[in-house]
């Protein structure tokens, strides 16, 4: 194996747009580049790999939407890598809830990089993933950024959208305390348009301000008997289960939706329990968050649990055999159609929530101003024929199902209502802060916006992303430049004699992490948990590697085919030059590569199916010339 320098960019771009996993990622994290590392055992690598370019990589690890996975390029051979698990499996060794977390592992060259914003001061607004990664670039370019949060608790919807049983608050908070660390301030309790306004914000010396104040408002559907009680919104829902309020339910509970957040919402409430016995509220989250821990302690040794570990799984086993609901999840979708997390889906159905496609809601039923049921019609489509959102109903479907519970969650919007017109902010007929797309200022030049607030709900990375990008965007404002760290490009060649992918690796199947048995599933014990070390270490060896190529050399091909020959999966053949001239994109290498144009039968070429190759290099070993090399291309921060 050899290593050299080439500053061919060009050329760099079109291998790296090869690496689909990190061109699906919105941060651009290097997916493959740490599953790689797994598989031959650099933990702490394959850790600082995933951190560096995301402030939230264990949140992720956890409930990210894994964009990446949808790219991978296993999935056309079977089934992709199991990415986000990968992640959480270095994350709980290296990453900012482990013991031996170290900032400045990820970040060496920080002190260097920091001199650029000179400690000049930006307001964010919100802190939510989109404010708080802005903060996190911000602080890591130097500039000195204080975060404004409206509720008394860091995170946003991390925090109080997501239920714990999905994300573990100490994680959130570990994640936070690392960002804090860089010299981030965050000031709890402070609302924009109630405890300040964006010119107090410019009069105390914030030189650009980014509102990153997510969609927290529930929207409204427009239906008979809404404003019933017992009727209640998604959002407003999970923000008071997740800051610990009680919510009364009764025993049959009816979700509208078919997205995350309504499968969020159905598996919350199964974790409530509404009768305690004779014990109080206090009492029992108490000996929830027992069992939760105990629960998590037993999954990693062996033999019998002491007393009193038992009896505080008695307790919250009964707490729950006594209180939780009935709950149906009622959605307009068909089961291919419902926009949730396959994964979503099959643990609720194995955790008793009854799912009902294709109905939608009609009106609420009710008595001296309380719910009693819903009635719900069938639908027979949801989308058109341009595949846009435009439901019909069956006629005469109706049908009236009695609860004691109806949750709406049907969409969020954000809350717009401090805008005032001495802000300068135009909004946008959706009712989000209109926004530059690549550059995200707002109408007002010192004011950027990222997250929902800007482009309405979104994932969770694609948050992040935002917020970053928003981030380099002020330091230009502020400093007329983005600062960028020196590249150079690196091509290492392997030795076709010794290159080999691992034994069996294309044979071996995708493994999804280990779940919480459904009878340990009480209170907020985490249900998804991480892969054991050989199990993520054999779902690790599964990549492909798209980060090596076959590269050919013209120079030395004598066309032989021998390379298509014994390519497994098809991906190479030869063709005549001249078939290839009808593509523009291609008549200028051509031309360069010959002087002229061929005519039919005068050249031939090989051309390669890049979405079919996994890598194996047995084209490059079966070349009796050499022609053939695999080459990793990557390009590197100096």
């Amino acid at each position: 194996m050899s290593s050299g320098f080439r500053v061919e960019v060009p050329t760099v771009r079109y291998f790296e747009r090869q690496v689909l996993c990190r061109e699906g990622c919105p941060v651009r994290t290097d997916a493959g580049g740490y599953a790689q590392a797994i598989a031959e055992g650099r933990l702490e690598d394959a850790y600082i790999i995933a951190r560096t370019p995301n402030p939230f990589a264990s949140i992720c690890g956890r409930v990210c939407a894994a964009p990446c996975e949808a790219k991978c390029r296993r999935s056309a051979l079977d089934a992709a890598i199991s990415i986000r698990a990968l992640k959480r499996f270095v994350c709980e060794r290296f990453g900012a809830e482990s013991s031996g977390f170290d900032l400045g592992r990820v970040y060496p060259g920080l002190a260097q990089q920091r001199r650029v914003g000179g400690g000049r001061k930006v307001a964010i607004i919100g802190a939510g993933p989109a404010g708080l990664a802005c903060a996190h670039e911000l602080a890591l370019l130097g500039f000195a950024p204080t975060v404004f949060e409206a509720q008394q608790v860091a995170g946003g919807m991390l925090v109080l959208g997501v239920p714990e049983y999905r994300l573990p608050r100490e994680i959130i908070q570990a994640e936070i305390a690392a960002i804090e660390s860089l010299g981030v301030e965050i000031h709890l309790g402070s609302k924009l348009g109630h405890d300040f306004s964006l010119t107090d914000l410019q009069r105390q010396g914030f030189e650009a301000i980014f509102l990153g104040i997510g969609a927290h408002k529930s929207r409204e559907l427009a239906i008979e008997g809404v404003h019933f009680d017992g009727v209640l919104r998604a959002i407003e829902f999970l923000l008071n289960i997740n800051l610990g309020f009680r919510v009364e339910l009764g025993r049959k509970v009816v979700v509208i939706g078919g997205g995350n957040v309504a499968f969020d919402v159905a598996r919350s409430v199964v974790r409530q329990a509404e009768r305690f016995a004779d014990m109080n509220e206090s009492e029992l989250r108490q000996a929830l968050h027992s069992a939760a821990a105990a629960l998590e302690e037993l999954t990693t040794r062996e033999g019998e649990p002491p007393d009193e570990v038992r009896i505080a799984l008695d307790v919250a086993r009964e707490a729950i055999r006594k209180g939780v609901p009935e709950v149906h999840l009622y959605c307009l979708e068909n089961l291919d159609e419902i926009p949730a997390a396959r994964e979503e889906i099959e643990e609720a159905e194995k955790e008793g929530i009854k799912l009902h496609t294709r109905w939608g809601p009609k009106k609420i039923i009710g008595a001296d101003g309380r719910v009693t049921g819903i009635q719900l019609i069938k639908a027979n489509r949801v989308f058109d024929e341009n595949r846009r959102f435009n439901p019909q109903f069956i006629e005469g479907s109706e049908e009236i199902v009695e609860c004691d519970t109806v949750v709406m969650a049907i969409g969020q919007a954000a809350d717009l209502s401090w805008v005032r017109p001495e802000d300068n902010l135009k909004l946008t007929p959706r009712g989000t802060i209109q926004a530059d797309p690549e550059t995200l200022a707002t109408s007002r030049p010192e004011v950027f916006v990222g997250g929902d607030v800007a482009f309405g709900p979104r994932i969770i990375i694609t948050a992040v992303a935002e917020g970053q990008r928003a981030a380099r965007s002020i330091a230009k404002f502020l400093t007329g430049h983005v600062p960028e760290l020196p590249q150079t490009v690196r091509v290492t060649t392997y030795d076709s004699d010794v290159y080999q992918m691992p034994v069996g690796y294309e044979t071996m199947t995708r493994q999804t992490p280990p779940v919480l048995p459904l009878d340990r599933r009480i209170g907020i014990a985490e249900v998804e948990l991480a892969y054991p070390d050989p199990n993520a270490r054999r779902q690790a060896t599964r990549c492909l590697k798209c980060h090596i190529s076959p590269v050919f050399d013209g120079d030395l091909c004598i066309l032989c085919g021998g390379c298509a020959d014994i390519c497994p999966e098809n991906c190479l053949r030869l063709v005549d030059v001249a078939v290839l001239q009808g593509d523009a994109s291609l008549q200028s290498a051509i031309f360069t590569r010959y002087g002229h144009l061929p005519e039919r039968g005068e050249q031939g070429a090989i051309i390669k199916d890049e979405t079919r190759c996994i890598r194996c290099g047995l084209c490059a070993v079966r070349c009796p010339t050499g022609a053939v090399k695999m080459e990793r291309v990557e390009m590197l921060s100096a």
